[in-house]
């Protein structure tokens, strides 16, 4: 027989009944009572998705469902031939689950009487539900990153013409996938806009050479997978357009975005132009493609194949001592943008 921890003598047996009857309405939980031929003596805190019908005398089936009152009604049964306690979980309509025990404990004469205690645990195993999947994602999110991590690794000293190189471009690069990771996780894993991402890669080179990003059209929502490769590939279109000046610092580089309709569905373009409008050194510009032959292969390797081909996509990449060119489109799908409020009215 289970008792009170401790309790003060001058309380009564009715004192105190008061005060745990008063606690367990409070808990929410609830209790009902059986006989030893599983007749219900009372039922308290019957939680709000069951009833009991109206003018009847209360059964499993009848109060709880066919489904549940069955398993109820089978594992009563069981405790009351075993004398071992049973638990189980059910789930009921609307998605609610409970966490059911069931014992038996000696009445008035010693009359032995089964006890079901029923907890509401819906939130309680959500929230259990959506940290394995949380994790899951984590898991699944570092996996590719990591992919992404060995590709460039290999790619950067492939195309790089001496370790130095090598380390600049490589460090870069991870730079770049560390700062999109960073407002990615700061957006709760949900999804970066692109102008943010422009801004954020943008801040990870030198400040004394700032060059102003315009920014105009469509600002989407990207999700978390075409937020890491279109900041790798803003990474990239920056490098090369700062390393050789096709870019000046009161005309910038020119970053726009639009959705439009390509064979029968909704597609973003992505526009990059640098150097047209500016004040182009093309002795400068022309130096530095030869001797920056290699990364500029890399460029468009990165740019006009692995991009594009992560978002289901294609691109077009133009790099000329008057400037760069570069369109990418992707289809607007789940995978790649999230969608806005209004979006399905864009759609229909």
């Amino acid at each position: 027989m289970r008792r009170l921890t401790w309790h003060n003598a001058s309380q009564s047996d009715e004192q105190l009944r008061e005060y745990l009857i008063l606690a367990l309405l409070r808990s929410r939980a609830c209790v009902t009572l059986q006989d030893d031929a599983l007749q219900y003596l009372y039922i308290a805190n019957l939680p709000h998705i069951w009833s009991v019908p109206e003018g009847e005398i209360p059964k499993d089936e009848t109060v709880f469902g066919q489904s549940v009152g069955r398993q109820l009604d089978d594992a009563k049964k069981t405790v009351l031939q075993t004398g071992r306690s049973e638990k189980l979980e059910v789930m009921a309509e609307g998605g609610h689950v409970f966490e059911i025990h069931i014992e038996t404990i000696a009445g008035v004469e010693g009359i032995t009487q089964v006890l079901t205690t029923i907890v509401d645990v819906t939130e309680s195993r959500r929230r259990e539900q959506a940290l394995k999947d949380l994790l899951l994602e984590v898991s699944h999110r570092s996996k590719n990153l990591l992919a992404v991590i060995q590709s460039l690794a290999g790619q950067s000293a492939r195309y790089a013409g001496s370790l130095e190189q090598f380390l600049a471009e490589f460090q870069g690069r991870i730079f770049s996938l560390s700062n999109s990771q960073d407002l990615v996780t700061e957006a709760d894993w949900f999804g970066v806009r692109l102008f943010d991402l422009a801004r954020a890669q943008r801040t990870l080179f030198d400040s004394k050479r700032v060059i102003p990003i315009s920014m105009t059209g469509e600002n989407p929502l990207l999700t978390p997978n075409a937020a890491l490769y279109i900041g790798l590939g803003l990474h990239e279109l920056i490098a090369a357009t700062l390393d050789v000046g096709w870019a000046s610092a009161d005309q910038g580089i020119l970053l726009t975005c639009k959705t439009v309709m390509r064979q029968g569905r909704l597609c973003l373009v992505l526009n990059w132009n640098a150097g047209e409008r500016g004040r182009v050194d093309t002795k400068k510009a022309l130096a530095a493609g030869e001797a920056d032959g290699d990364r500029t292969a890399f460029s468009a390797l990165l740019l006009e194949t692995v991009l594009p081909q992560s978002l289901s996509g294609s691109a077009e990449l133009s790099i000329s001592p008057d400037g760069i060119d570069y369109s990418m489109v992707f289809p607007k799908t789940e995978y790649n943008v999230r969608r806005e409020v209004g979006e399905d009215l864009l759609r229909a």
